[in-house]
């Protein structure tokens, strides 16, 4: 049986190739050349972040993101957000949706600058948020948008309509 030194040790691990043994120790250390971490590709998704709680208050709903969410993203692009708190039954339709991060908050903005309600949101799920770091603009680009449907005509609107 063969004794392994500190030395050889170094060797396999800076190399890949055992002194001893004379073979490659390859899987350990095939990677270690890239530069980039190889095994993590398609594993490792920093693009999506979770919520890890929603508060749902008086004048808005607020979907709380990890600290640090927006530390080292593009100055402008996009990322999803994995919504997995369910926003509680009851809670007011009109209620604007603010993204907020280390206490500090954004509102999501859906098109024409219109502020995404709890009403817009189809529930639990993946959305897609565009930021723009330079205006802290977060708009809701997709994912389970439901418009605010527009109130039915009354029966005097449609009589109108028909003259």
């Amino acid at each position: 049986m063969t004794q392994h030194t500190d030395v050889a040790d170094a060797v396999v691990i800076t190399t890949g190739v055992d002194p001893v043994r004379k073979e490659v120790a390859m899987w350990p250390n095939f990677f270690t050349g890239f530069p980039f971490l190889f095994p993590t590709l398609g594993r490792n998704n920093n693009n999506t972040l979770p919520t890890v709680g929603v508060t749902v208050g008086t004048e808005n709903v607020t979907l709380e993101l990890p600290n640090h969410a927006f530390r080292n993203r593009d100055y402008v692009g996009g990322f999803y957000v994995n919504l997995r708190q369910a926003i509680p039954a009851g809670t007011t339709a009109t209620l604007p949706i603010l993204i907020g991060t280390n206490g500090d908050t954004r509102p999501l903005m859906a098109y024409n600058n219109e502020p995404v309600t709890v009403a817009n949101l189809a529930g639990t799920g993946i959305y897609e948020i565009h930021y723009n770091k330079y205006t802290n603009e977060l708009y809701l680009v997709n994912g389970g948008y439901r418009p605010t449907t527009p109130a039915a005509p009354t029966s005097e609107a449609v009589a109108a309509k028909s003259k």
